[in-house]
């Protein structure tokens, strides 16, 4: 039995990856989280293909976490599962139909000002390799509002420095167009002609920003050494420490919604499949005005 599901987690990570276009640790979490379940479930001497909804909701008060952030990715995962069994035949029944999830309460990001982002643009020393490319890294998330994955991972065929623009290939694999602003494509472009240039002087790489340590060579920045600049700034600045590489993404759509911009926009650029995940950007906005308002209105 053990065997059969094991060959079973195996095609069920292909499915995900080839059918429904995941990203590979969305796969493996998945993955992770539906392997976890299926122990559980055989200590109550039941597999993949005759599960029932006491086990998930068992392994959910016992075996897992119960917290509704958790509760609602495991669920996420098994339901996946679930619609994979059925779509190789495995089974035909939907042990899940009667399992609700979770509520889950969005706590509103913690949002930079506009002075708070200029200070950060402003920190980097542009005079070495490290600080000029930091620059344009910064400079770049912040017109773009890509997530820190997408920002390391931006090749030069994806780069579009003469209309301005980055094509992003995002989860599921959806492609979106945003633009880059005149301020980001000129630092951008400044770092690739001049200090990468001569960290990688046959263009073997084809990542825009490299690593600047010297044993790495011509390698492609690693979001964890982003996320330890970001942090260094943050410091040198006498900032929270709350900031983190995401923290661009979130001025990013909340400074848009305070200057006009339409939730639809916002939405199409963030790469949000649904509005309702952008939504949250909204009462950032409502709050901001009502704190505008507050220190201004004589009768407020």
């Amino acid at each position: 039995m053990q065997g059969t599901d094991d060959g079973a987690l195996v095609r069920f990570a292909d499915y995900l990856m080839l059918e429904k276009g995941l990203s590979e640790r969305t796969v493996a979490a998945y993955s992770s989280d539906v392997r976890l379940f299926l122990k559980s479930a055989a200590a109550s001497g039941h597999a993949a293909a005759d599960f029932t909804a006491d086990d998930c909701e068992n392994y959910l008060i016992s075996g897992g976490d119960s917290a509704p952030g958790s509760a609602a990715r495991f669920l996420c995962s098994l339901r996946a599962f679930g619609d994979f069994l059925r779509a190789e035949g495995l089974r035909e029944d939907d042990p899940l139909a009667r399992i609700e999830n979770p509520k889950i309460v969005r706590a509103l990001p913690s949002v930079m000002s506009e002075e708070c982002v200029e200070a950060f643009l402003n920190a980097p020393d542009i005079s070495n390799h490290t600080g000029l490319r930091d620059k344009a890294m910064l400079e770049a998330v912040y017109a773009t509002g890509l997530r820190v994955s997408e920002l390391v991972n931006l090749t030069f065929n994806s780069l579009n420095l003469t209309d301005g623009f980055v094509l992003i290939r995002g989860k599921g694999g959806k492609e979106r167009l945003v633009p880059l602003g005149e301020n980001a494509c000129y630092w951008v472009d400044t770092y690739v002609r001049t200090l990468r240039a001569l960290k990688d002087p046959d263009g073997s790489c084809p990542y825009v920003f490299l690593s600047a340590k010297a044993s790495d060579g011509a390698r492609p920045m690693t979001r964890i050494a982003f996320w330890q600049r970001v942090k260094a700034y943050a410091k040198e600045l006498g900032m929270s420490d709350d900031i983190h590489p995401h923290s661009f993404r979130h001025a990013f759509a909340t400074h848009l919604l305070n200057h006009d911009a339409d939730l639809r926009t916002v939405q199409m650029l963030l790469g949000h499949s649904s509005l309702t995940t952008t939504q949250i950007y909204t009462h950032v906005a409502t709050r901001r005005l009502h704190q505008v308002y507050d220190r201004a209105h004589p009768r407020a």
